[in-house]
């Protein structure tokens, strides 16, 4: 048998580089599981005669109302809205206007009442120029109109107000009158009335032998005429 070839030496330096068994690694080890705790079941507490127990009149406890603050702000009253009788509250309406037009080949008349005022528009031949004029159209032109207005006063709007009522005008059934026929050559005369919400539009076909005009519808002509010559000029 052959026999070892290491030297004391090199045997000791061997045993050097072993690591000791004290250097090696320990694995770890999993911790305890904590051991769940154990629940505690209360016990029922039950009151002999619960439901004929009374409370000790000895442990009453009396209270009081607390007094008010002085300074106490009181309550507000609510809001009261004064309403006028209906009486009151509606004034009659006396809304009125009125308007008459007249125009042929000489001549123009219009007199308007609108809130209270009165137009009057017309035509004056100063020049002679219409005196032989014998074509179908009229001799004057549009800037030869004149207009005057005034507002009238109370007691003027009162009286056409109590003319227009008392003629009977709104109760004619008719809107033309004249009975012109057909091509007849005949001259307009129209009139519009409204008042108190009621509207009323006349015409006037006026050439020789015409049949008569209405007499509400004269009255109110000549009353309108009336208040426009009186217009200063």
């Amino acid at each position: 048998m052959k026999q070892s070839n290491i030297t004391p030496s090199a045997y000791y330096l061997l045993l050097l580089t072993l690591p000791p068994l004290s250097g090696c690694e320990q694995r770890d080890t999993a911790p305890p599981q904590p051991t769940p705790p154990i629940e505690s079941v209360a016990e029922p507490v039950i009151i002999p005669n619960a439901d004929k127990l009374q409370p000790d009149p000895s442990t009453a406890v009396e209270t009081q109302a607390v007094a008010p603050e002085s300074n106490a702000m009181p309550p507000d009253k609510p809001n009261t809205l004064k309403i006028p009788n209906f009486a009151q509250q509606t004034t009659p309406d006396n809304e009125l206007a009125l308007r008459f037009l007249a125009t042929g080949e000489s001549f123009y008349t219009e007199i308007a009442l609108a809130n209270g005022i009165l137009s009057y528009t017309y035509f004056e031949d100063t020049t002679g120029r219409c005196a032989q004029w014998v074509k179908s159209s009229p001799c004057w032109q549009q800037s030869d109109l004149k207009t005057i207005s005034m507002a009238l006063t109370s007691e003027d709007l009162d009286n056409l107000y109590a003319v227009v009522k008392d003629s009977g005008i709104l109760t004619l059934k008719r809107a033309t009158f004249g009975d012109a026929k057909a091509g007849q050559r005949h001259y307009d005369q129209r009139l519009e009335v409204s008042i108190d919400g009621t509207s009323k539009k006349l015409v006037y076909q006026h050439f020789p032998g015409a049949s008569k005009k209405p007499e509400a519808f004269a009255r109110l002509e000549t009353a309108l005429l009336a208040y426009a010559n009186d217009l200063p000029h």
